[in-house]
């Protein structure tokens, strides 16, 4: 497993906010033939100001995907598509059979899926997606880190979306194989199932825990809340309203330094 900043990769792979803002540009200037204001980006998306509309630009700029001149209204140039990245990325693989996943790991363990099993296949292709920091296995924590990225074999990443890694702190996962130090592959998804293992963001932090939408137990109402499961006997579940949490995404892999 390697962690490095990708100097030379021609595409930075994009958030997948970045990948809506690029694609509601790429629209706006096929169907209008002018680039968007930035007052109709903020309306769009719903940002609460013109500053979350600059970073986004700003960091589509840096990535290489937008030319942005000065002193220019509607001015916004698009250097790649939203999709270019997976197009450049499958030239460079050599084909695009190579993007078709295959296994994910069990529910019930990750071991298999450790760097040690990745060890023993040296011709699997990898792809390098976005490093974000680190997601508490214990209490709630998140840290960004920006144009860093990690390797990962693509058998990794069996369903088709945006995937990103996050460094495990803590050991409320552990029954489920999960320790300090490991790395996570996980897809951005918006929506889970009972018994998923979820990335949730929780009071402005990030947990890996199993996630249940079911009645609290131990307050009585009959309005359903999210559970969030450890896997440690310490511990207990963390119980919110659906309001107060935002899923990051499905864990679909583990990666280990040995």
């Amino acid at each position: 497993m390697c962690m490095k900043k990708h100097a030379n990769t021609p595409l930075p792979p994009l958030t997948t906010k970045e990948k809506s803002v690029l694609q509601f540009i790429e629209q706006e200037l096929i169907s209008k033939g002018v680039s968007p204001s930035y007052q109709e980006i903020c309306d769009h998306f719903g940002f609460a100001s013109f500053n979350s509309v600059q970073n986004y630009l700003k960091q589509l700029s840096t990535k290489g995907y937008l030319l942005i001149p000065q002193n220019q209204k509607r001015a916004i140039q698009i250097l790649h598509s939203a999709n270019d990245f997976q197009k450049d990325l499958a030239s460079r693989l050599g084909s695009q059979s190579n993007l078709s996943l295959v296994k994910e790991p069990s529910k019930s363990s990750f071991a298999g899926q450790s760097s040690q099993s990745v060890h023993s296949d040296s011709s699997s292709k990898v792809l390098p997606i976005p490093f974000l920091g680190r997601v508490a296995a214990g209490s709630p924590i998140e840290r960004i880190h920006e144009g860093e990225f990690i390797d990962v074999p693509v058998n990794f990443m069996k369903s088709p979306g945006d995937y990103f890694a996050l460094k495990v702190e803590g050991d409320s996962m552990i029954d489920e194989g999960i320790f300090d130090g490991d790395f996570l592959v996980v897809l951005s998804q918006k929506n889970a199932k009972d018994g998923d293992l979820v990335v949730a963001g929780i009071e402005e932090g990030a947990t890996v825990k199993r996630f249940f939408m079911k009645k609290n137990p131990e307050i009585s109402t009959t309005t359903k809340a999210i559970e969030l499961r450890p896997a440690n006997p310490r511990l207990t579940s963390m119980w919110y309203a659906p309001q107060q949490v935002d899923l990051k995404g499905l864990v679909k892999g583990l990666l280990r330094k040995y």
